[in-house]
């Protein structure tokens, strides 16, 4: 592929390069194309969000444009920047392939380590350690609830041990479409058999003695070894009971229990449930969980609705009894059972205390016995109010989280720890409806905050208090649950998003990245609405209702039960599945940070990873200036004549001056360039431009004697001016004035993707500590009006982009203001406060105040 298309750009076009006209040509189709996949995947989003119905044929028409548009992508920043990012093409190639698979209906295991620790699971790692044990380090490691811990040996694992026992066949046998209940049964006690004799591979053997010998499993002498099969524990195909359990297994007994566990996935009985439960996928895999086995004082279910309950799901339903859970799990015998309402103070509605003449514990050396209860135990309940209380919160905190109905194992342990066990969606007996009108009634007792005030990102309805999160230092401090509410989407607060209940920004685009890792966790997301961190304090409790674009003050219950009612069948059809993990697949970003050692291309791993850093390096070809081939194309300048000395000349590669305007000398008047026309206007504003002479000590003077233009500086130098190059849309800025020089690159158009802004500053007339000073001027007022900086001694680089046309206009007005402010403001800084100083003098001429006096 990567030699082929070698051949196709050719030497000739490598060595010389486009044309100046076709080099911004092919830049804009770029961007247009970058759009088009930015749109593509928000679509794929959007169907997620349950207002639309689609069918394969859907998801391999998107799936194809938007291979085409991220083709095509790559194909113009190598005709910008000829040939230097050709093995993008490869990483484009390796990602349509395992697209591909996925539309293939091939579950494909992937590769990764033969053991995870639960310390670092979470719901992404399903497909490499089962749901059921992804959503146990979920409960851990997001929500901070106590687990027992363990480790699991992955389905990466469980591939290599068909491969090495050369069962790959017998199972593609089983995978036919055409299964004869016979020939089912033969094979599949034949794989069970075979498995039971098998050999464990020596990696993973090896990696289970190390996990067993770690400090935190060392003292551990019994472990439950439980599956974890890849679609295990889903909401509409549990699979509860179909495979298999081995409780208080001795550390030199783990490999034979694995075996026992990988056995059971091949049972006639699970694979009839399979088959029955009309499952489009194959016989996926199985990871088998490695957990301490814990001396239960009392251990039990609880369901966070009684599926005989009212349709209001208000009442939870909770099971216990003496010693471990296996007693409630198998409903062998009388247990304890409380029916308790979801709202604090969790009121005990209903109890049943039952005759608990038995329970199991750890047997001696291996398993568990079943013993008889002492008497004066068995009528006596073996929970009080405190516990009680204690569960129903958590696991109201795991519902509210997973936004659906929970069936969930815990146990209390001889310190009198809560431990959870399992959590999975419940199954419900009956279908509830929940009546419109009465939900229409109860919101109406609530505060409107916000309505149809910003766009919806991703529908749902979530509730929490608010947090809101201006620094690194506040997401650090981010708690789960809470609402997050930001000035702007940014990928580096998309790692907030598992942990938040609802996400509501001031700006943000539907298409951005941010907006696409909401949709893929499910979480309630309004963009947009200009006021959010304005009308919404920390502290505040709010619900986001994302389904109708409301934001109410307090906690909404009757809409977050009704969310959880009407969770439709569709979210696990064989479709939706195959769009979440294919969008998934092509959304993810890996490559965030544009000044990070780690943005290149080999890391690179998707369709957004491409366009990502496509986009960042046709910037960068763009701003790092014009190569002397394309200099020589330009035939025609025109001076522009302003009333403070620019001296700027403009360079029109399309639709950037009036028609009429004069090719030796033009007015601002006749610049059709709109952030070209916004920046001057800001620029020559009354007060902006300083033109005084400004004092300059002998430390500066001396400095400036020493200081001569940079090899950082423009390209564009070798023309000798300033000079703006400019469309109708697009502006390229390079302006030295005096010993320092400015880059303005940027976009300002209908189309908010398009919209962007890259800003360089560098150099200064005095000494290195002035001028990095000013430079940390500019950082502090910049950063406030939301732009993402980097600054290095006297260079500053700043972006902003994704705004809607109105805003980022804004912001060419503050570069042009900030130009003319700093213009010779490294004179006047002497130390940090005089940096404070003028930071407040800007930001009040900003707020309409006077302008400052020199």
């Amino acid at each position: 592929m990567l030699n082929a298309l070698k051949k196709l750009f050719g030497r000739k076009k490598v060595e010389e390069g486009p044309s100046l006209p076709l080099f911004f040509q092919v830049f804009r189709e770029l961007l247009d194309y970058n759009n088009r996949a930015l749109d593509l995947m928000a679509d794929m989003g959007e169907k997620l969000g349950g207002d639309y119905l689609f069918d394969k044929h859907y998801i391999e028409t998107i799936v194809a444009q938007l291979e085409e548009a991220v083709y095509k992508v790559i194909y113009d920043l190598n005709v910008i920047a000829p040939q230097k990012y050709m093995d993008l093409f490869d990483v484009f190639e390796r990602a349509k392939q395992d697209i591909q698979r996925e539309l293939d209906s091939r579950y494909i295991i992937p590769k990764g380590e033969a053991v995870y620790f639960l310390s670092e699971l979470t719901k992404e790692m399903s497909d490499y350690v089962g749901e059921k044990m992804a959503t146990l380090g979920e409960l851990q490691n997001r929500l901070g609830l106590r687990v027992p811990g363990g480790f699991v040996i992955s389905t990466y694992s469980f591939q290599q041990f068909l491969e090495t026992n050369a069962l790959q066949e017998g199972v593609h046998r089983l995978n036919e479409e055409n299964w004869d209940p016979l020939l089912l049964e033969q094979t599949a006690h034949e794989i069970q058999e075979r498995i039971l004799r098998g050999t464990v591979p020596y990696e993973v053997k090896k990696a289970i003695q190390k996990a067993l010998a770690s400090r935190e499993n060392a003292p551990v002498k019994g472990w439950a070894v439980r599956s974890s099969a890849v679609g295990e524990d889903s909401r509409t195909q549990s699979y509860a009971g179909q495979y298999a359990t081995v409780l208080n297994v001795p550390p030199s007994q783990i490999e034979q229990a694995y075996k026992q566990v990988i056995a059971s996935l091949f049972s006639p009985q699970a694979l009839q449930y399979r088959r029955k439960a009309g499952s489009n996928q194959q016989i996926t895999a199985m990871a088998v969980g490695c957990l301490p086995m814990i001396p239960s004082k009392v251990s039990g279910v609880i369901y966070t609705a009684d599926p005989n309950g009212t349709e209001e799901g208000e009442e939870v339903l909770l099971s216990a009894a003496w010693g471990l859970g296996k007693l409630v799990v198998d409903g062998a015998g009388d247990v304890d059972q409380f029916k308790v309402s979801k709202t604090a103070p969790h009121t005990i509605l209903w109890r049943h205390i039952g005759k608990k003449t038995q329970q199991y514990r750890l047997a001696e050396g291996k398993g568990v016995s079943l013993i008889t209860v002492p008497l004066e135990k068995q009528t006596v309940p073996c929970l009080n109010e405190t516990f009680i209380h204690q569960i129903v919160e958590g696991a109201l905190r795991i519902e509210k989280y997973m936004k659906v109905f929970q069936d969930i194992e815990w146990t209390i342990d001889a310190e009198d720890q809560l431990i959870y066990l399992q959590a999975r969606p419940l199954s419900f007996i009956k279908k509830w409806k929940m009546d419109k009108s009465r939900l229409i009634a109860a919101a109406q007792n609530y505060p409107i905050l916000m309505k149809n005030q910003g766009v919806i990102a991703s529908r749902g309805i979530g509730a929490g208090t608010v947090f809101q999160v201006h620094t690194d230092e506040d997401a650090r401090h981010f708690p789960q649950g809470a609402v997050l509410v930001l000035k702007h989407t940014s990928p580096r607060m998309s790692k907030l998003v598992p942990l938040a209940s609802a996400v509501v920004t001031d700006m943000g685009a539907v298409t951005g990245h941010m907006a696409t890792i909401c949709r893929e966790f499910r979480v309630p997301t309004i963009v947009d609405t200009y006021s959010a961190t304005r009308v919404l304090p920390s502290g505040m409790e709010i619900t986001v209702d994302a389904e109708e674009n409301v934001v109410y003050r307090g906690i909404v219950r009757e809409l977050l039960t009704a969310q959880l009612i009407e969770k439709t069948p569709f979210e696990e059809t064989y479709e939706f599945r195959l769009l979440r993990k294919l969008l998934k697949k092509v959304s993810m970003l890996n490559v965030t940070d544009p000044q990070a050692n780690e943005f290149d291309t080999a890391h690179c791993l998707t369709f957004h990873d491409i366009i990502r850093f496509a986009h960042e390096m046709a910037v960068r070809q763009i701003v790092r200036g014009l190569r002397p081939d394309q200099l020589r194309s330009i035939s025609s300048l025109t001076k522009l004549r302003l009333p403070i000395p620019l001296n700027l000349t403009v360079l029109d590669i399309g639709g950037g001056l009036r028609k009429d305007s004069s090719s030796q000398e033009i007015t601002l008047d006749e610049i059709e360039c709109l952030p070209l026309s916004i920046l001057l206007q800001s620029l020559i504003a009354p007060g902006v431009w300083q033109s005084q002479p400004v004092d300059l000590d002998l430390k500066g003077w001396m400095s400036s004697l020493t200081r001569s233009p940079s090899t950082e500086t423009l390209s564009t130098e070798r023309i000798s001016t300033n000079l703006a190059i400019v469309s109708k849309e697009y502006l390229n800025l390079n302006l030295g004035l005096g010993y320092h020089y400015n880059l303005i690159d940027g976009i300002l158009s209908e189309n908010r993707n398009s919209n962007y802004i890259y800003f360089r500053f560098f150099g200064g007339v005095t000494d290195a500590k002035r001028r990095s000073l000013r430079v940390q001027l500019l950082a502090q007022i910049l950063e406030q009006h939301d732009f993402a900086v980097e600054n290095k001694s006297d260079l500053l680089i700043a972006r902003i982009k994704k705004l809607e046309k109105s805003l980022m206009a804004e912001k060419y007005q503050l570069i042009g203001r900030l130009i003319g402010f700093t213009r010779q403001l490294d004179v006047r800084l002497h130390n940090e406060k005089d940096v404070e100083v003028y930071v407040d003098k800007f930001l009040e001429m900003e707020r309409g105040g006077p302008s400052p006096i020199f």
